[in-house]
């Protein structure tokens, strides 16, 4: 394939993740420009907390399963009916267990996922350094000699041998 050819390929590649892009924000902003400034903040606020239970690692907010347009049609039905924030996550985690929430709730046992890496960054230092002291302490029991322990008793050692020279 030419170089020429190549450029070609990649601007219509180009040109056609931007068309698809922007028809994909103007439904996004007809469907959502009939809620007010405040509903489509709580919207946007839910349907990111929110995961799609057909994609992997997306929120309802930036999929386009149709599962997740059920879900965000729901939420949008839920605000109309001046449902608050919590009141919508609330039943989103009843109807399909808490797993559909982007983050674990910080209730309960989920508190272990929250409060883990804390205890992780804390104690993980200590529990290094007592590592490393405990084998420092076990190579002396068994009798493991420092550098200037041996060099002493090399000194030791030939000074006894030059007295004993010197004495006979």
């Amino acid at each position: 394939m030419s170089f020429a050819r190549l450029v070609i390929y990649f601007s219509c590649c180009c040109l056609l993740i931007s068309l698809d892009v922007s028809g994909q924000s103007t439904i996004e902003n007809s469907e959502t420009s009939q809620m007010s400034f405040d509903d489509q903040r709580v919207f946007k606020d839910v349907a990111g907390m929110l995961r799609c239970p057909t994609c992997t690692g997306l929120s309802v907010l930036d999929s386009d399963a149709k599962f997740s347009v059920q879900i965000q049609n729901l939420v949008k039905k839920q605000i109309d009916q001046g449902k608050s924030k919590e009141d919508i996550l609330n039943y989103f985690e009843k109807r399909y267990g808490p797993w559909i929430l982007r983050q674990p709730p910080k209730r309960g046992f989920h508190i272990v996922a929250w409060v883990f890496p804390l205890v992780l960054i804390v104690l993980g230092p200590l529990i290094v350094w007592f590592m490393v002291w405990r084998r420092s302490r076990k190579s002396s029991e068994y009798m493991v000699r420092s550098a200037d322990e041996i060099a002493e008793e090399f000194k030791q050692a030939i000074n006894q041998a030059l007295a004993a020279s010197k004495g006979s």
